[in-house]
């Protein structure tokens, strides 16, 4: 009988664990998971709408000055724009020579040859008036020599329609990054890219991956790679955002099959579609649930702790009270 409490204490803390787990069942998770993957598509949203004003506001800059480019007109554009990360422009002649340009280190640099680099092959091809944004390349001058720039360019035209020249900005990856990419992360281990719709790279959390397309990130066989990689890729071709919850070998040096959530995020740069897409482990959720339900779990403690107290006193009493009825009838008291 004395016991009888404890017995009682301990179904309640099975009913608990019991409780606990269902709590934290299926349906909780994947509601949890369907918070955090609109918290981060949210974020990814915000972030890409952010970049495609960015470059596009340069590239529709860059159009105006094609139209007069002067030193001056050059010159007036770095000033007005080094506060937003642009440190140089430049102009090259039909044969690819660099002729003109303003940096903020004021030193023109001028006779380079960029007739190898894809915007001046673009610019060669192109008929219109329209700029480019291209993958990150190397600057091979400047103030930004030997860092990656994404180069920004249009095509300038002679009277008689034929191609003169192209100009270009080259946008600091470093900046870029600094200003736009780091501080959408719904976690610490969120990674970023900023991918064109066939695949290729142009910003990673992992440098050695820039340039290369989304398809070769995985260098490992996994089961159903074909099948993730098709679905990924499918998505970066969309002109809409998606969210997509995949089972991809974890990055780094963990190469084994975990659960991630991926948000994509179109972001339209003149006629091109590049797209933002945050990647954040699932295992990593744990901090959300702790903050999320760590205030039920200590209700329901105090709940337990408050009901083994009540049980103790209770039965106490009942103890008490049969001890008294014993002690009557021991003694032939009514």
């Amino acid at each position: 009988m004395k016991h009888r409490p404890f017995y009682i204490s301990g179904l309640f803390l099975i009913f608990s664990v019991v409780f606990l787990f269902i709590f934290f069942n299926k349906t909780s998770r994947d509601s949890l998971v369907e918070q955090i993957q609109y918290s981060q598509q949210l974020s990814a949203r915000m972030e890409a709408s952010s970049i495609e004003s960015y470059v596009n506001s340069i590239g529709r800059m860059l159009l105006i000055i094609s139209d007069d480019p002067s030193q001056d007109e050059l010159d007036r554009f770095i000033e007005t724009w080094f506060p937003m990360g642009i440190l140089g422009i430049t102009l090259s002649d039909k044969d690819g020579m660099v002729i003109k340009a303003s940096n903020t280190i004021n030193v023109p640099d001028l006779g380079e040859n960029i007739s190898d680099r894809d915007y001046f092959k673009w610019a060669q091809k192109t008929k219109s008036r329209e700029f480019r944004a291209f993958a990150p390349i190397v600057s091979k001058r400047g103030p930004n020599k030997d860092t990656y720039i994404v180069p920004v360019a249009t095509s300038l035209f002679s009277v008689d329609n034929k191609f003169n020249g192209v100009l270009i900005i080259g946008i600091s990856l470093s900046n870029l990054s600094k200003d736009y990419l780091n501080n959408p992360k719904i976690l610490d281990s969120t990674k970023i890219y900023l991918v064109t719709n066939s695949g290729e790279i142009i910003y990673s959390d992992y440098p050695e991956l820039i340039r290369k397309n989304f398809k070769d990130v995985f260098t490992n066989n996994f089961l159903g790679k074909n099948k993730v990689m098709e679905i990924i890729l499918d998505n970066l071709k969309k002109n809409d955002e998606s969210k997509l919850e995949l089972a991809i070998p974890g990055f780094g040096s963990n190469f084994r099959l975990e659960p991630y959530l991926i948000s994509v995020s179109p972001i339209h740069i003149s006629d091109q579609l590049w797209n933002l897409v945050m990647i954040t482990p699932e295992k990593d959720l744990n901090v959300f649930t702790y903050k999320i339900y760590s205030r039920q779990i200590f209700i329901l403690f105090v709940v337990f702790v408050v009901f083994i107290a009540l049980t103790i006193k209770v039965f106490r009493k009942s103890d008490y009270e049969e001890a008294v009825k014993n002690e009557h009838k021991i003694h032939g008291i009514d």
